[in-house]
């Protein structure tokens, strides 16, 4: 009875470590498209400490992401089935006194208007002309950033002037 149940427990545990075996080598063979990110933007050698948040726009994949205490942003577009570096942009200090600050990245077929929030009373921040009100992304830590695609922000590209709509930020009660 004792070689019938041992027998049992060693197909058991072979049938486990096959199953967690194959479950490791999937992992590999098909990574995240956060790690699929991290490796093309290691390709051109950026250099980030921690992905804030990633927002599918178009054709790719819009990054927040931090380095040396700042506040960073890059486009990666996906052509064909390949991932490939757009553009990186903007700085951004993670710490302000004025409780948010703000930065604008052209991308050429969009734009953003981004930046980060340290004043814990500001709940939202909108924009002041359309009444729009920002995304708001907070990581595990607390980092608050926020960001408008498309609006916020006015781009004459035949006079190539920016116009920036003012931003109001939204205080709880």
């Amino acid at each position: 009875m004792k070689k019938g149940l041992t027998i049992k427990f060693y197909i058991l545990s072979c049938l486990v470590l096959i199953f967690l075996l194959s479950s490791c080598a999937s992992k590999h063979k098909n990574p995240t498209i956060e790690q699929k990110l991290l490796d093309v933007m290691k390709d051109t050698n950026v250099q980030v400490e921690e992905i804030i948040h990633l927002e599918v726009i178009k054709d790719g994949v819009l990054v927040f992401y931090t380095r040396d205490n700042n506040l960073y942003n890059a486009f990666i577009k996906l052509k064909g089935a390949q991932w490939e570096w757009y553009l990186g942009s903007g700085t951004l200090p993670l710490q302000t006194d004025q409780g948010l600050n703000s930065a604008f990245t052209d991308f050429d077929d969009f734009f953003i208007r981004y930046g980060v929030i340290t004043d814990p009373k500001i709940r939202r921040g909108k924009d002041e002309e359309s009444n729009d009100h920002a995304k708001i992304i907070q990581n595990e830590d607390g980092l608050r950033i926020y960001f408008f695609v498309n609006k916020s922000v006015s781009f004459d590209r035949k006079k190539m002037r920016t116009r920036f709509h003012t931003l109001v930020p939204v205080y709880e009660n």
